[in-house]
């Protein structure tokens, strides 16, 4: 061990061996050498010693692959059902008599998701790695078989918040045991790995459920996600055996202890914040609450009255469920508000294209999936491009900064060029265009994360990176609906000033109503569409520069 006084720039260089039941062999880090664990670029944090990449031995893929395929492919079954009733809403309201309440089945899966992420990390550290998989795993199983179950429509969205909630321990735990077991070259692979199924996963969801529903019914299409969850569980109990990092707050000595080192009341405060704000987001955007309906209104002031006192008691909390010692950190701080711009753009984005497709330019839903299939296909193997990237030049700041410039520039050729008669060659090309940087994006920031963090703040800071992008996905998805339904409601006002029921039935049954208009008038609702979606993109690219600025500024390393 190299004493700190022996030079300013040098830091203690701890080594870690990871053991598994087994005994197996193990790799240690390729390539290390002096010049490169010392020499950083870029934007560096306040203070003289820079920060060096501790030593670890880790392990092979050889070694590992039944854990990385349990975890994979119980990454792949959350994606899955996240997207899986995104065509059996309408049959599903149908069935339940309750075709209003049909948004709510995926609005209620982000939902849990959201409330959920921020606990897994300090789960993870309390119940250790493999305990909060689990929990995870059963809570994506049990809210699985009650949608298969379901005997009403609320308990129908009660039991999507329970999946999502699963869902999202899924993903942040999944990362948290890829980043203890594998180097910082090899993360960016492995994640783009996961990234992969995921997309997988997300992009068959709508297609399985269709299918399987049309056949068996759409009970069947959650019966059939059953045994892939179970073979998954099976495999965690199996093979995931973990080890925390060194360092790491446990909370106490026995169950007791760690249950009461919880910090119980900001986990309330923090749930109810989230699901505060992502409740009445919902009803104004989804349901068609009016802005000042009291319901939402009061949800959303109590939102914005409980995060402060969530940030004021995790300020005097023993064991805080977000360090806010880390995000005083310049660098943490500037990453996780990368995560959150980055779903803010991409999320807006994705939803306005469709709708563009849809109604602009009149295509049916397969004609629509046609041409987003490009996208889902680049965006996936965008993240596995970028693990190789970083792995054979390693390096991610430069690669980063200039991949997040894409979507921005994407979203700035929609906003001058499409039109209503724009080439769907054009289209498609773009939309994946787009999707190619948001991919690279979203895994070398979590790989510049995992750089700038202790080992012992792991778990939190991939809890945190999870949140970030989750709040801004529904902070993204609130704001695009609103913009889109204001300026949507004044350019149809100007074009048909005189009639404001139709300009209501244009908004609420654009497919149906808008075939019925004659030519002139079909064009002029066509472009108040249009003037919309411009509008949105607009905001998509003013979070696109803002993203791009974060990257730049973000302090690079070699791996």
């Amino acid at each position: 061990m190299v004493s700190p006084n022996e030079g300013e720039g040098q830091a203690l260089l701890r080594t870690k061996s990871s053991t598994s039941s087994s005994h197996s062999s193990e790799n240690t880090v390729n390539d290390i050498n002096t010049s490169n664990e010392t020499t950083n670029y870029g934007a560096v944090e306040d203070g003289s010693i820079r920060k060096v990449e501790d030593v670890k031995i880790y392990k092979s893929f050889k070694e590992i692959w039944p854990i990385f395929l349990g975890l994979t492919f119980a990454v792949f079954c959350g994606a899955l059902g996240m997207t899986i009733v995104a065509n059996l809403t309408i049959e599903i309201g149908s069935y339940f008599h309750a075709g209003s309440l049909a948004s709510w089945l995926g609005t209620g899966f982000l939902l849990g998701l959201t409330a959920m992420t921020p606990l897994y990390g300090r789960l993870a550290q309390v119940m250790g790695r493999k305990g909060v998989m689990l929990l995870a795993v059963n809570l994506y199983l049990i809210g699985t078989i009650m949608c298969a179950l379901a005997p009403s429509m609320g308990f129908m969205i009660a039991a999507r918040i329970v999946a999502g909630a699963g869902s999202g321990g899924i993903l942040t735990v999944s990362a948290i045991i890829i980043s203890d077991l594998v180097s910082l070259a090899d993360r960016g692979m492995y994640q783009g790995g996961t990234n992969l199924l995921f997309g997988a996963g997300s992009a068959l969801g709508a297609v399985v459920g269709g299918a399987i529903s049309d056949k068996l019914g759409w009970r069947a299409a959650f019966w059939i996600q059953v045994p892939p969850v179970i073979f998954s569980l099976f495999l965690i109990i199996w093979k995931v055996n973990v080890d925390r990092e060194k360092g790491e707050d446990l909370g106490g000595n026995n169950i007791w202890e760690k249950l009461k080192g919880i910090d119980w009341l900001g986990s309330i405060l923090l749930i109810f914040s989230i699901s505060a704000f992502s409740t009445s987001s919902s009803l104004w955007t989804s349901s068609h609450y009016k802005l000042n309906h009291p319901f939402p209104l009061g949800l959303f002031i109590s939102a914005l009255i409980t995060f402060p006192l969530f940030i004021w008691v995790e300020k005097k909390a023993q064991h805080p469920i977000l360090p806010l010692t880390m995000l005083s950190r310049s660098q943490p701080r500037l990453i996780l508000f990368g995560f959150f711009l980055t779903t803010l753009s991409n999320f807006s984005r994705l939803y306005m294209q469709p709708v563009y497709l849809h109604v602009t330019r009149g295509l049916n839903g397969s004609e629509t999936g046609l041409l987003l299939l490009p996208s889902s296909i680049v965006g996936s193997f965008s993240s596995l491009y970028a693990g190789w990237h970083m792995r054979h030049w390693r390096e991610y700041k430069w690669f980063q900064a200039i991949a997040s410039f894409i979507p921005w520039l994407q979203a700035l050729s929609l906003t001058i060029f499409w039109g209503p008669n724009t080439n769907k060659n054009e289209l498609w090309i773009e939309m994946a265009f787009g999707a190619l940087g948001g991919g690279i994006t979203i895994t070398t920031l979590l790989t510049s994360l995992i750089a700038c963090v202790e080992p012992s703040e792991l778990s939190l800071a991939i809890s945190a990176c999870y949140l970030s992008r989750a709040l801004g996905q529904v902070i993204g998805l609130s704001i695009s609906a609103c913009i889109q339904q204001i300026i949507l409601f004044s350019s149809l006002s100007s074009r048909f000033p005189n009639n404001i029921e139709l300009v209501q039935k244009i908004i609420q049954e654009p497919s149906e109503i808008l075939p019925l208009l004659d030519p002139i008038m079909n064009l002029q609702a066509k472009l108040a569409y249009l003037d919309s979606i411009r509008s949105v993109f607009i905001f998509v690219i003013l979070g696109g520069i803002s993203l791009s600025v974060v990257c730049l500024s973000v302090r690079g390393k070699r791996l």
